[in-house]
């Protein structure tokens, strides 16, 4: 006697089944890579009984839509997250035009930050800092800065760096402790350069343009790290004190 019992079809999938599924367009997706845009809020995928990560038809449209943003456009996650924040996945995940929206804007905004010039009197009366800590940040290679019609001014992300900077402050953290960030940013930058230098040697076009997104990629990349790294070691630390 045959069964009658009718098979179910799944309407989601795992973790492992979701990075099987895309590594095919995004090789180097992963199960961490995951769970650290998890971490940022960036996707929130259900919990089945077991407590297993599941993925439906929108966290699959969701996920596509910020690797592609990432892959094709270099957009950084905080960038990201703004901007998904006020679009209908639902409807619009594979819409090309709204991708080439979030690309304009965000070139727009990072041409207004170009733009945004600070000269050093300006900075004093913005931020509240004295001659002597801008000396000192200045020395230290934190921020640099540069001479236009006689002032000397920031700008860019110097100004980015700057607001973090007086973030940073607030907890005591001084010029001296910052040079922590620069060493390894130099550390991290001469290590990337290692990476690209010989297709930046090539006379190729092709060769140039491959260079400056692998360069980003990477760059993406040893951020990320460094993110999980730190939050690894506290999680370490927090659970000491449970």
């Amino acid at each position: 006697m045959k069964s009658t019992k009718k098979t179910t079809k799944k309407s989601f999938i795992t973790i492992g089944e979701l990075v099987k599924k895309m590594k095919e367009f995004y090789p180097d997706l992963s199960r961490s890579k995951l769970r650290f845009l998890e971490t940022k809020g960036i996707i929130t995928p259900k919990r089945a009984g077991n407590r297993y990560r599941i993925y439906y038809k929108n966290d699959v449209k969701k996920l596509n839509y910020i690797l592609k943003m990432q892959k094709e456009y270099f957009m950084p996650l905080d960038v990201i997250k703004e901007k998904i924040d006020s679009v209908d996945f639902k409807r619009r995940a594979g819409d090309k035009k709204v991708l080439n929206v979030l690309k304009l804007k965000t070139a727009d905004k990072d041409r207004s930050l170009k733009s945004t010039k600070l000269t050093i009197n300006e900075i004093k009366d913005k931020y509240k800092l004295s001659q002597e800590y801008i000396n000192d940040l200045l020395d230290n290679n934190i921020i640099d800065w540069k001479e236009e019609d006689g002032k000397f001014i920031i700008d860019g992300k110097d100004i980015e760096i700057l607001n973090i900077i007086c973030e940073l402050s607030k907890f005591g953290i001084q010029v001296k402790h910052l040079k922590l960030f620069e060493n390894f940013a130099n550390r991290h930058s001469s290590f990337i350069k290692q990476i690209v230098i010989p297709l930046f040697k090539s006379s190729s076009k092709i060769s140039h343009k491959k260079a400056s997104k692998t360069l980003y990629k990477l760059e993406n990349c040893f951020c990320e790290l460094h993110s999980l790294l730190v939050k690894k070691e506290n999680k370490k630390f927090l659970e000491m004190y449970k």
